[in-house]
Parts: structure tokens; C-alpha cells; sequence
């Protein structure tokens, strides 16, 4: 296996067909998984999935997200590779960017305090895992529902989803780098047969405990308009209690604001344009005793750097207002570059903002002059419109 960065987001990932294949290469899929360790030590389980498809394609395009590219065949009766092949990269910035934000879900005290939509945080695990489909009112008895766990006394939902508990505003419509904090591991919290709440034709191995069939996608959605104040009616215990409605199954709902989104869609690493962003992610599992378990959930907001000069000549006695073409994200760092100017002479920047600044000349009678200059500002994001 190999792999060749072709941007600054993608990847070429290549493999070959091994050559102890006995069967027809033209039935085999290449499961394509990732996980964020970039120490050697990621595992098959502990990844999240980004592609499948035919392995006779030979390669396929990804983003480029650094971390362990793995690869399994899978045959068409589902069966895998016994080994994984394995790819780490770990590319450093080649400019400095701007770190507007870094959130994690996760390290919130409780954790995962967002919506939650069929999955729950598991303390037994110290992570966001799949709900199951039982409820401890329906046990006859409580000591044989709950044979191996609490949190799981029946068969595991095959998804849910959690929203993030905050949605970013810019200020702006603004061009920005996500990079996605994802950490998590698969799991059969009912691994015996016991402790088994799915019938025996289900399970994903009777003799192995590989749960690999879970996976976790964080995904946003965007939009151009300033966020709405909306709110909705409950029984807050306080102005700093989130305001959800608890539904019966353990479920937190809440009611959707009028801002107006785009769809989800995967974050994968790149470049985005918008002003209000929201993000949730979304649990699923392909058989139900897995679960994957979140452990790390969140992302990084970057800025690119940028400059923007010009030369300028002064108004005289007026101050000298300067816009720049696009506002920046926050009041760039300003250097001038004054020309014909005499002994004595000074100038007085006043009004810096992200938008522009001011200046006025004066000579050592502390009279207002005309001169020539070109301003020089280097900072991070262009305001769009």
C-alpha cells in the first residue's frame, strides 16, 4: 500500500490485490478505515470508516486527514482480511494559521451535554455510545435484564446522532479550515452468549471479538445569515441549564431555531465558506451488539494567513481613511512605509480595526501634511459578502 498527497486535502491511496487471492479479485471490496494515531499504535477497531469500494480499482481519493490509513479486503460473504495494511501520515503546516477555535464535546464536565437522539454518554466507558432498545420499566426482572450492564440491557440501535451543544457564529461570512478531533473504538458490551440480546443469526462473530462494523461521521452544516435569537419554552431550572425537552427513551430533543441551513455534510478536513455553523455526529453500527464508543469528539476552526498592501496618499489636514478590500477576521498587524518625507516629519495611526485604521502626517511644526505612504497589513481571513 502507498500513499501520494496530491493537494493540500487530498490523497491518492493505492494497494494491490494480494497475491494469495485465490478467488475472483472482481468480488473483493477494500474497506478503507482511519484513525488520528500517528504513534503506530492504531488498531482495526478503534478507527472510523471513510471508504469502501471495489479493490480492482487499485486506488482512491481521500481527504487528507493526518493520522493511519488502513485497508482490509472484504469478501462477498462479508469476511475480511486477517491483517490490516497501514499508512501513517503526519504532514505540518506549511504556512501559520490562525486558530479561531478548538471545542471538544468530550471534556465538558458532564460530558456530551448536546442533543442526543438515540445514543447516550456511557460513565461505565467514559464515552458516547449507540442506546438500546429497552427501557427499565419493561424488566421483569432487574437482575436478569441487566446481566452484564446497565447501559446495555437490550439490542443495540443500529444509529443515532448527537448534536454539538453549540453552533459557531464568525461575525461573518467567512472562508475557514475545519480539522476534526475524532477518537473511538468499537465495542461488544454484551460479548458472551449470556449476556447476547440479539438472536444467534445476527451476531457479527460467534467466536471473535473484532467489532469492527461501528462508525462515527461528524458533519456540518452552514449558513450565510446572522443566528437567530429563537428559544425555546421549558421548565429551565436556571438561565445556565440548556433547555431540552427529556423524552421518556432517555432522548433530549430541542427545538429547531429558524436559521436557515444548508445539508449536512461530512467534515473531512478543507476549506469552507459560511458564517453560522452547527455539527453533530452521527453513531451507526452495522450489527446490533456493536457500539461504537466516542471517546474524543470535536474540531479545530483555522484561518489562513493573508497580506494586503497598497500605497496611499494622504488628505492633508483630514485624516487619511483607509478600507481594506476584505475585512479581516480580528485587526491585522499594520506596518507603514512613508515616502517623502522630511526631518521632523511623523504620522499618528488612530481608528485600527479589522475593517481599516486612519493616519495623519505631520511635520515638526505638528502641522497636518500631505505624504505618500503604502500600508502593509498582515492578518488572517477575507470577510466576504
Amino acid at each position: 500500500m502507498s500513499i501520494q498527497v496530491t493537494t493540500t486535502n487530498e490523497v491518492i491511496l493505492k494497494w494491490k490485490v494480494p497475491s494469495d487471492w485465490s478467488g475472483n479479485a472482481e468480488e473483493l471490496v477494500a474497506v478503507i478505515r482511519h484513525s488520528s494515531l500517528t504513534d503506530g499504535t492504531a488498531l482495526w477497531p478503534n478507527s472510523t470508516l471513510l471508504r469502501e469500494v471495489s479493490a480492482t480499482t487499485d486506488y482512491v481519493i481521500l481527504p487528507l486527514v493526518n493520522g493511519t490509513y488502513m485497508v482490509k479486503f472484504k469478501d462477498t460473504e462479508g469476511d475480511k482480511s486477517a491483517t490490516a495494511l497501514k499508512h501513517i501520515i503526519n504532514i505540518p503546516e506549511e504556512r501559520p494559521k490562525f486558530l479561531v477555535q478548538t471545542r471538544r464535546e468530550d471534556t465538558d464536565s458532564p460530558p456530551f451535554q448536546g442533543q442526543q437522539n438515540d445514543v447516550f454518554y456511557s460513565s461505565q466507558y467514559d464515552a458516547l455510545v449507540l442506546n438500546n432498545d429497552d427501557l427499565i420499566d419493561d424488566k421483569v426482572d432487574f437482575e436478569e435484564g441487566y446481566l452484564g450492564s446497565i447501559d446495555f440491557g437490550g439490542e443495540l440501535l443500529s444509529s443515532g446522532e448527537y448534536f454539538f451543544k453549540d453552533k459557531v457564529d464568525l461575525g461573518g461570512i467567512f472562508t475557514v479550515e475545519f480539522q476534526r478531533i475524532l477518537q473511538t473504538r468499537g465495542l461488544y458490551p454484551n460479548n458472551t452468549i449470556d449476556l447476547h440480546f440479539t438472536d444467534i443469526d445476527e451476531w457479527t462473530d460467534f467466536d471473535g471479538d473484532l467489532p469492527d462494523e461501528t462508525n462515527c461521521v461528524i458533519q456540518f452544516r452552514k449558513s450565510n445569515d446572522a443566528p437567530s435569537d429563537d428559544e425555546i419554552a421549558t421548565e429551565a431550572t436556571s438561565e445556565s441549564t440548556p433547555e431540552y425537552i427529556l423524552l421518556e427513551d432517555g432522548n433530549k430533543f430541542s427545538q429547531e431555531d429558524s436559521q436557515v441551513y444548508d445539508d449536512f455534510i461530512p467534515m473531512e478536513n478543507g476549506r469552507f465558506t459560511g458564517r453560522v455553523f452547527q455539527f453533530k455526529a452521527d453513531l451507526s453500527s452495522e450489527y446490533t451488539d456493536q457500539t461504537p464508543l466516542v471517546d474524543e469528539l470535536g474540531f479545530k476552526i483555522l484561518f489562513d494567513n493573508r497580506t494586503e498592501s497598497a500605497a496611499v496618499t494622504t488628505g492633508g489636514s483630514n485624516p487619511k481613511v483607509v478600507t481594506f478590500d476584505k475585512a479581516f477576521y480580528q485587526t491585522p498587524k499594520l506596518g507603514i512605509t512613508a515616502s517623502n518625507m522630511a526631518t521632523g516629519d511623523y504620522y499618528v495611526i488612530s481608528s485600527e480595526s479589522r475593517t481599516g485604521f486612519s493616519i495623519t502626517f505631520f511635520n515638526s511644526s505638528n502641522a497636518a501634511i500631505d505624504r505618500t505612504f503604502s500600508y502593509h497589513a498582515n492578518g488572517f481571513g477575507a470577510e466576504g459578502a
